[in-house]
């Protein structure tokens, strides 16, 4: 559960900028694009591939991860890749990181 201060102050630093939708851990149908995306990756990578080693199963999911952000088109923005839609923002954006180690 997430303390009602850092839902406040989140949504209070970013009024101007974004809107906050809090989703609660476990719902990803809550989320149009994360779920497209997990679909995507479910039947493109995961269904097909079958690894004998973690390391392998990296590079594999590399490699889609790689293909997904600059060489796929995705429509939703404007048929870009999303390191070219990235590239073309004005905005300032502060990622959080998000690795499989």
């Amino acid at each position: 559960m997430v303390p009602s201060w850092f839902l406040e102050r989140c949504n209070g630093s970013a009024r101007t900028r974004v809107g906050l939708s809090y989703i609660p851990p476990g719902t990803p149908w809550s989320n149009g694009y994360i779920e497209s995306f997990n679909n995507r990756l479910r039947k493109e990578c995961l269904n097909r591939n079958h690894w004998n080693t973690l390391l392998e199963a990296r590079v594999v999911i590399g490699d889609f991860k790689d293909e997904h952000n600059h060489r796929h088109r995705h429509s939703a923005l404007g048929y870009r890749t999303p390191a070219k839609y990235a590239a073309r923002c004005s905005h300032t954006h502060y990622p959080v990181a998000c690795e499989i180690n």
